[in-house]
């Protein structure tokens, strides 16, 4: 067999590859996400799941168990988050919508720009507004962000079938994942056109940065969350477990994120005149954030490095605003490892890069030398042609008095 003919049957057997690739991820698409969130969900209760099957030696039962412990632990809470928050959303929509003065009266607007214009720099400032045009500004922002956020928990929730449906999915996957796992992982393996000590290389250090990243974001989200929320209902502030996910998600800012929150609602209550209340809620939101940012979490996450805060954060609106509420997970897990796959990428090549920039230095060298090299036979016939010249001069010079 002729080189052209061996070229020509390994086009024809990877144009039959792609097209089968293709018309299999279109199969099965829909369940992207669905086997993604099983994978996570795998990776994180795997330890529970091992020891449970050390413990009754019949894995098939031990995944079982570990089903039911997510569903308890992750189905349930998260669609009673998504349904009080979607709930909550409506309401204050509608209530913006048609009772504006008693939410103003709710917040303390009018108490709050009689402060400021109080104050002896933002005073004359907020004096040259008048209050009318404060209020529609106000309603406006309130109106807007009301009315997003009521689209994007409209799509969290999307048609409950569907979701269902898709949360069944995951947890059929999740039953195969923990009694095959490992089988699956050497299939893997083995198809994947890497060395398996790469492979786990990259596996480990997979797990490491996902891990560290649920943790940073996911724990230490839901304790700085959990504590927005009791904070907003023990004061009885309006919409505890929406603020409590927008504080899950500002959490991402370290120290600051969760009292962009708290800080605000302190002194609004201070300003509604209650002073102690307000008082009382931002000093255990300074409290409570420093324990789990000083404390919880470096134990939690050890010699583990997540993600860069501002990059947790972004990856996690980024999710939200892509998938919805699903999205506060599947977003910095999706960061995590698109920074593992780029660092394996610059480990891997980093040898070439090397050789490369060493061959570019070494003609950058070599360059130069001939440059400097040049420049010397350049002076040297310059002194050469002066030296001539000279020379001839003298010998004029000598032979006019014989002349």
């Amino acid at each position: 067999m002729t080189r052209t003919e061996r070229l020509f049957l390994e086009a024809v057997f990877l144009g039959i590859l792609l097209v089968f690739s293709l018309a299999f991820f279109r199969l099965m698409q829909p369940f992207v996400l669905d086997l993604f969130l099983a994978v996570v969900l795998a990776n994180i209760f795997r330890r529970p799941f091992a020891r449970l099957a050390d413990a009754t030696g019949r894995p098939r039962l031990a995944s079982a168990v570990t089903i039911v412990l997510v569903f308890l632990v992750v189905a349930v809470p998260v669609a009673m988050v998504a349904t009080l928050v979607s709930a909550e959303i409506a309401g204050a929509v509608t209530n913006i919508r048609q009772n504006w003065s008693g939410v103003q009266a709710t917040i303390g607007i009018p108490e709050l720009v009689s402060s400021l214009q109080e104050l002896p720099v933002v005073g004359p400032l907020v004096s040259q507004v008048s209050t009318e045009e404060i209020n529609s500004a106000l309603r406006d922002i309130a109106s807007t962000s009301g009315d997003y956020l009521l689209r994007l928990s409209q799509r969290s929730l999307g048609n409950i079938t569907a979701a269902i449906f898709n949360f069944l999915i995951i947890l059929l996957l999740l039953f195969f994942f923990f009694v095959d796992g490992r089988r699956l992982v050497r299939r893997v393996y083995g198809t994947i056109p890497v060395s398996n000590a790469e492979l786990d290389q990259i596996a480990a250090e997979t797990f490491n940065t996902t891990s560290a990243t649920l943790i940073s974001t996911i724990i230490i989200g839901l304790m700085e969350g959990g504590l927005a929320t009791a904070l907003f209902l023990v004061f009885g502030l309006p919409s505890p477990f929406l603020w409590g996910v927008i504080t899950m998600v500002l959490s991402m800012i370290p120290l600051i994120g969760t009292n962009l929150v708290l800080i605000p609602a302190g002194l609004l209550t201070i300003v509604a005149g209650r002073p102690v209340a307000g008082t009382l809620i931002i000093i255990a939101g300074a409290v409570g954030v420093a324990i789990t940012q000083n404390v919880v979490k470096p134990k939690l996450l050890g010699d583990r490095s997540g993600l860069h805060p501002a990059l947790a954060l972004l990856s996690t609106i980024g999710g939200i605003a892509w998938l919805g509420l699903i999205g506060f997970l599947v977003g910095p897990v999706l960061a995590a490892l698109f920074i593992v796959v780029w660092r394996q990428f610059a480990r891997r090549y980093r040898s070439l890069l090397e050789g490369k920039n060493a061959l570019v230095e070494e003609d950058d060298a070599r360059g130069v030398v001939g440059a400097a090299e040049a420049d010397d036979r350049d002076d040297t016939g310059e002194d050469g042609r002066a030296e001539s010249t000279v020379a001839e001069s003298n010998d004029h010079a000598d032979d006019a008095p014989t002349r």
